[in-house]
């Protein structure tokens, strides 16, 4: 049974198109990441841990929000380092802040940002979970590609979303 359930995913850049853009593929990309914290929650899922980077982990922790209202869930915000967000525009700060108003638990990984922060976070989430959302790229390298192969070398399962 799964009890936790993680995401990991592209910030906006790394989108094949425009990340935010009300547009037939920008709202399925929505839909198919609702559809697998749907699934999460139909096998059992009831914590959810968002690593709280712009993009993808913005979207999947607003979602739980939204299932709060009706399922018995949680949301933990695995933040990487004080002040992870400090170069981000207004609106989205404001946007983590009131994502992190709304969490369940907030965890600040480390004391301050450096090489290696995002990759803790990431093994972070993963250890903790017995199911990874990835949204992906197919590209091969950073963040989302290192977080999918560590979760297969846990023998996490890990549910993907093709972009």
């Amino acid at each position: 049974m799964i009890k936790v359930c993680c995401c990991t995913g592209h910030r906006p850049q790394k989108f094949p198109f425009e990340y935010g853009k009300d547009s037939e593929e920008f709202n399925a990309y929505l839909q198919k990441l609702h559809d697998k914290i749907d699934y999460a929650v139909s096998l059992g899922a009831t914590h959810f841990i968002s690593g709280m980077a712009l993009g993808v982990d913005l979207d999947f922790a607003e979602y739980v929000l939204k299932l709060k209202k009706t399922c018995n869930v949680t949301l933990e915000c695995a933040v990487p380092c004080p002040g992870h967000n400090s170069s981000w525009s207004l609106k989205d700060i404001f946007r983590c802040k009131e994502i992190i108003r709304q969490a369940d638990e907030v965890n600040v990984l480390s004391e301050r940002y450096d090489g290696g922060c995002m990759f803790k976070r990431n093994r972070y989430m993963v250890d903790k979970s017995q199911m990874v959302i990835a949204v992906f790229n197919g590209e091969e390298k950073g963040g989302t590609w290192y977080t999918i192969k560590y979760a297969k070398n846990k023998n996490v399962q890990t549910e993907i979303i093709d972009l």
